[in-house]
C-alpha cells in the first residue's frame, strides 16, 4: 500500500507540474505528450489497485466476474424475472381467488400458470428447474347447534345420525384444512413447450378423528399428457362455491383419482380431452344375499370439453363406467355380469361484468356415478339390487351453486346452495343416503394476499332411504395464513 500511496503521489506531481508548464509555454505539442504520459501513468495506478484488491480477498473467494459464454448458462438461485404467457386461460379464471384455493393445484393447458409472472419460485442452483413452496395453514371454530355428525374438522352429512339420535350441540377447533403443496417446473423459462411439471399436495383428512396426513394430489404433466393422481376431469375446481367450510357442497364432483389424462387444445378459447381414471364400483355393506365386493371391467372413461373466455369457462364432461361385484360363497344373484353406469357434468365459473361478483355452479345427472360426489364415496349407493333380484345402477343428480360479492377489495361475502339425490334401488339398506340439503352464507375479510379471517353460517340436512330426516346448523369462524403466496393482479 506504500508503493502505492507513493505512486499516487507522484502522479500528483506530475499533473500538477504538466500544469504549470501549460501556463509557462504555448507549445501545444508538450501538453499533449504530457496527457498521454498521465494517461498512462494512470491505467498503471488502475491495475496495481486491482492487483492489491485481489490479492487481500479471503482463501476460497472466487471471483465474480465469468467469461460471456459461462455466464449465458450459470442461472443465479432466485425469482425468475421472465414471463409465461397465458393464451389459454382468460383474466376471470386467473384473478378469481376462493379461501379454499382449490383451483391452485389444478391441472391447466400447457402447464400454464394462473400467475404467468411466476411468483413465488426460485431456481434450482445449477439446473433450469424451478420450484415453489405453497399451501396454507388454517384453523377453525367449529360450534354446532346439533350434532353433525363424526367426520372431525369437516361438514359431511353423509355422517349425521340414520335414527333417533338426542340432539346435542357442540363445539371443537380444527387444523386440518391445513395444505402443503410443492410444485416443480423443469425447463419453463429455457423451452416452455417441453417443459415438465410435477405437483404434490397434502392436507391432515387422512383420518375421522386425528392429524394425519393425507395425499390430494400428486401428478407429473409434460406438454399435455398428465399422469398421477389430479382432480377428476368429471369434475371442475375452479367451479368451487368460496366457502370457508373445508368440504363443500356434498353433491359437488370433489374426487381426485389416480389417472392418465390427455387434454388437446382446439385454439385460446376451446379445448377437449379424454381421461383414463381409478375404476371401482361402490357397492352396499349389505344385502340380503350377503356381502358384495365391487369390480369392475374396466377402467372409468371421461371425455370433457372446456370453453373459456375473459369473462369465465364453461366445463362439459361425460363419464363411462363398468360397474357390478360379486359376492363371496354364492352365485345368486350374479353381480359378475356387470352393469353400464354413465354420467354427464356441466359446470363453470362467470364474472359478472365490472363488478367484483362472479357465479359458479355445476349440474350432475346419470346413474352408476355416486362415488365421484364430495360426499358419498364408500357408502354402497353406485349398484343394488331391484325388485326382481337383477343388478342396477343406482340412478342419481345434483345441483350447486355460489354467488360472491365483493363489498370492497377486502371484504366479500358468498352465498352458496347444493341439493344431491339418490335414488337407491329397492333392496339397499332404510338407511342409505337419499337426498341432502346445504346452504351457506358467510363473509371474508382478506386485508392481505397472505392472510384472511371470516365467519359462517351452514345449513345442512340430510334424508335417508326410510324417511328419516337429521337438521344440523354450525356457526364456524376461520383464520388462514397462505405461504408464499402472492397477488396475480400485480
Amino acid at each position: 500500500m506504500k508503493v502505492l500511496f507513493v505512486q499516487v503521489f507522484l502522479g500528483v506531481l506530475c499533473v500538477s507540474g504538466a500544469s504549470l508548464q501549460a501556463q509557462s509555454s504555448p507549445d501545444l505539442d508538450q501538453l499533449k505528450a504530457k496527457l498521454q504520459q498521465m494517461e498512462q501513468m494512470m491505467q498503471d495506478l488502475k491495475q496495481q489497485i486491482t492487483a492489491i484488491e485481489s490479492a487481500q480477498k479471503p482463501p476460497g473467494a472466487v471471483s465474480t466476474a465469468l467469461p460471456s459464454s459461462q455466464a449465458a448458462h450459470t442461472q443465479p438461485s432466485q425469482a425468475p424475472t421472465a414471463q409465461m404467457p397465458t393464451p389459454n386461460y382468460g383474466e376471470e379464471t386467473r384473478m378469481r381467488q376462493t379461501a379454499g384455493e382449490f383451483e391452485d393445484g389444478a391441472p391447466r393447458i400447457d402447464n400454464e400458470p394462473l400467475d404467468p409472472e411466476l411468483r413465488g419460485y426460485f431456481r434450482l442452483p445449477g439446473t433450469s428447474t424451478l420450484m415453489k413452496l405453497g399451501g396454507f395453514v388454517k384453523t377453525d371454530l367449529l360450534y354446532d347447534l346439533n350434532y353433525a355428525g363424526t367426520y372431525y374438522g369437516a361438514y359431511v352429512p353423509s355422517s349425521f345420525p340414520s335414527s333417533s339420535t338426542p340432539h346435542s350441540e357442540n363445539a371443537t377447533v380444527s387444523m386440518r384444512p391445513t395444505r402443503f403443496t410443492w410444485e416443480t417446473r423443469t425447463g419453463t423459462l429455457d423451452n416452455g413447450d417441453t417443459a415438465v411439471k410435477t405437483y404434490f399436495e397434502f392436507d391432515f383428512f387422512s383420518n375421522y378423528d386425528r392429524n394425519s396426513i393425507r395425499l390430494r394430489q400428486f401428478y407429473g404433466q409434460y406438454k399435455n399428457f398428465l399422469a398421477g393422481q389430479a382432480w377428476s376431469a368429471f369434475g371442475d375446481p375452479d367451479a368451487f362455491p368460496d366457502t370457508l367450510e373445508f368440504e363443500g357442497p356434498p353433491g359437488i364432483i370433489a374426487a381426485r383419482n389416480p389417472q392418465f389424462r390427455y387434454t388437446q387444445p382446439l385454439n385460446t378459447s376451446n379445448s377437449i380431452g379424454l381421461s383414463v381414471e381409478k375404476s371401482g364400483t361402490d357397492t352396499p355393506f349389505g344385502t340380503p344375499f350377503g356381502t358384495p365386493i365391487g369390480t369392475s371391467k374396466y377402467p372409468d372413461l371421461i371425455g370433457f370439453y372446456r370453453y373459456e373466455n375473459r369473462y369465465g369457462h364453461i366445463h362439459a364432461a361425460a363419464l363411462f363406467r363398468n360397474v357390478g361385484g360379486i359376492i363371496p360363497n354364492t352365485t345368486v344373484p350374479n353381480l359378475g355380469r356387470h352393469v353400464l353406469g354413465v354420467g354427464g357434468s356441466l359446470s363453470g365459473t362467470w364474472g359478472l361484468g365490472h363488478t367484483k361478483d362472479s357465479l359458479v355452479f355445476q349440474g350432475i345427472i346419470g346413474k352408476g356415478i355416486s362415488n365421484y360426489y364430495n360426499d358419498n364415496f364408500g357408502l354402497g349407493t353406485d349398484v343394488g339390487f331391484a325388485a326382481d333380484g337383477h343388478l342396477v345402477a343406482t340412478p342419481t343428480g345434483s345441483i350447486q351453486f355460489g354467488y360472491t360479492h365483493g363489498w370492497t377489495k377486502a371484504l366479500r361475502t358468498t352465498a352458496s346452495y347444493g341439493y344431491t339425490r339418490i335414488n337407491s334401488p329397492v333392496y339397499d339398506p332404510p338407511t342409505t343416503y337419499h337426498i341432502s340439503n346445504y346452504a351457506t352464507i358467510n363473509l371474508i375479510a382478506q386485508p392481505s394476499i397472505r392472510y384472511l379471517f371470516g365467519l359462517e353460517y351452514i345449513y345442512g340436512s340430510l334424508e335417508r332411504k326410510d324417511d328419516f330426516k337429521w337438521i344440523a346448523p354450525r356457526i364456524q369462524a376461520s383464520i388462514t395464513y397462505y405461504i408464499n403466496k402472492y397477488p396475480r393482479e400485480e
